[in-house]
Order: structure tokens, then sequence, then C-alpha cells
């Protein structure tokens, strides 16, 4: 995460400029929405937030690094 800069709008517990992690774990992304998400961010899907950049360069393989992270998160 540290690689996206994720950690600049992001935080466990507490909401900073996006949704805490634990806020985030609640939806169980799978990989690929979640990829999808970070190059084509959905502003609709956070209302109560600014728009999240997109992330044209974020991968398949860091997006199942990050999904399996934070559905172990909720559990």
């Amino acid at each position: 995460m540290g690689k996206y800069a994720c950690t600049s709008c992001h935080a466990l517990q507490e909401r900073l400029i996006g949704p805490s992690w634990l806020e985030l774990s609640k939806h169980r992304y799978t990989p690929r929405r979640l990829s999808t998400l970070m190059r084509q961010p959905r502003p609709e899907n956070w209302p109560d937030y600014p728009p999240m950049p997109p992330l044209p360069h974020f991968t398949d393989t860091d997006a199942k690094i990050i999904t399996d992270w934070l559905n172990r998160l909720k559990k």
C-alpha cells in the first residue's frame, strides 16, 4: 500500500481523507473488483468522501494482496 501512497488517505480505524481500512473491509471486495475500482474509482460508492484519483498502474497482483489483507481484517 506504500507503493500507491494509500496510507496518505486511509488509516486502520479512523477516517482520514478516505474511509478506514476497517470500513473498506466490510465490502468484501474481490481482487478483480478492487483492481477495477482503483483504476476507475466510482465516487458514487462513497458519497461522503472526496473522489479518489484513478491509479492506472495498479496491478492485479497488488489487488490480490490488498484484498486478502482487507478481507482478513473483518475476522
